[in-house]
């Protein structure tokens, strides 16, 4: 009898461990697609569905399989139904990306020319403007620069605008120039990066920010390079007006760099949305030129400088495996 409870309370863990499961699947289908996390998610579900099983239906009376069988499958499905909190510990991590912290917005914008008027009138290093379906963030920088490996401190007073900036290619703890996706420079120094077609281009030499298309990309990079200046490959949103080639049918939060004025803003969807329906928000405003601007589903960390001087969080996490960065910084006073 006290064997038969034993067995009522495991198949109780797994039921649990199972009904978490289904919560990281449909996260991270949601968010990621079918990407390794979901087949491996999936997998864990499938096993822990196992664990249910076996414990309801086992006999230990009559089990003819022998003790050693019920041990290494008890072992086996103990490990498992583990699995299942780094499983939601991944999930939270693609969640925390999807929802901005509160934002204090300074002012409401309706067209493009109304966020440059609006930026430049604030006495703030970085103001937050808003739309109906956007945010817009305009930093007063001096310079900005591309990091790798290295996340920029918020301790340093002259950062104050930190993004996530080309995609990476897998959960990496280590860095790896070949984790970038696509070709990027910096001082100097090119790097191929994960091969990817149909990537664009985003540029900064001698104090001029440029968004390059696909066919134009590669030589903007290595120009780049020889002027000692900074870039690095996404996927075009909109060049000239028109939608590039990238699409996607995830439901999240989206995030592009745009160049207006001669200056680069950051522009962020306010709620989860479709992509046509964020690009389509581009376009109310004005936006003409804009390259994705995120490290993949859930990376999109970022922050600002604030209040008192203060870092605040504008949405994610500072995960580990996050390795290139684009900061927006001002210069020493």
């Amino acid at each position: 009898m006290a064997t038969r409870g034993r067995h009522r309370y495991a198949a109780l863990w797994f039921i649990l461990c199972t009904l978490l499961s289904i919560f990281n699947i449909c996260t991270i289908y949601i968010f990621d697609g079918f990407d390794w996390p979901f087949y491996a998610v999936a997998a864990n579900t499938v096993v822990s569905l196992g664990g249910i099983a076996y414990h309801i239906h086992v006999d230990e009376d009559n089990f003819v399989r022998g003790r050693l069988y019920q041990t290494v499958a008890s072992v086996l499905l103990t490990l498992n139904s583990l699995m299942v909190f780094p499983m939601l510990w991944l999930s939270v991590f693609t969640l925390s990306g999807e929802y901005h912290n509160a934002l204090p917005v300074d002012a409401t914008v309706s067209s493009a020319q109304e966020v440059g008027r609006t930026a430049e009138a604030a006495d703030k290093d970085v103001v937050i403007l808003q739309t109906d379906d956007l945010y817009v963030y305009c930093a007063d920088y001096d310079r900005l620069s591309y990091a790798t490996e290295v996340r920029p401190s918020r301790d340093d007073e002259d950062v104050i605008l930190c993004v996530a900036a080309a995609f990476q290619s897998t959960y990496q703890l280590d860095f790896d120039e070949n984790n970038i996706v696509g070709w990027h420079t910096s001082g100097g120094h090119l790097e191929r990066g994960t091969p990817q077609d149909g990537l664009g281009a985003f540029t900064y030499v001698d104090g001029v920010a440029r968004i390059w298309d696909v066919d134009e990309a590669e030589d903007a990079i290595r120009e780049a390079t020889d002027k000692g200046g900074f870039g690095y490959q996404s996927f075009i949103v909109l060049k000239d007006g028109e939608r590039g080639g990238f699409d996607t049918h995830e439901f999240r939060c989206y995030r592009v760099l745009t160049v207006l004025d001669g200056r680069v803003r950051i522009i962020d969807s306010r709620t989860l949305m479709h992509f046509d329906e964020f690009v389509q928000a581009l376009r109310d405003l004005g936006v003409t030129d804009a390259i994705y601007c995120d490290m993949g589903s859930g990376w999109n960390y970022s922050w600002y400088r604030g209040a008192n001087e203060r870092a605040q969080t504008i949405i994610g996490m500072p995960w580990p495996f996050s390795h290139n960065w684009l900061a927006f910084q001002r210069d020493a006073a």
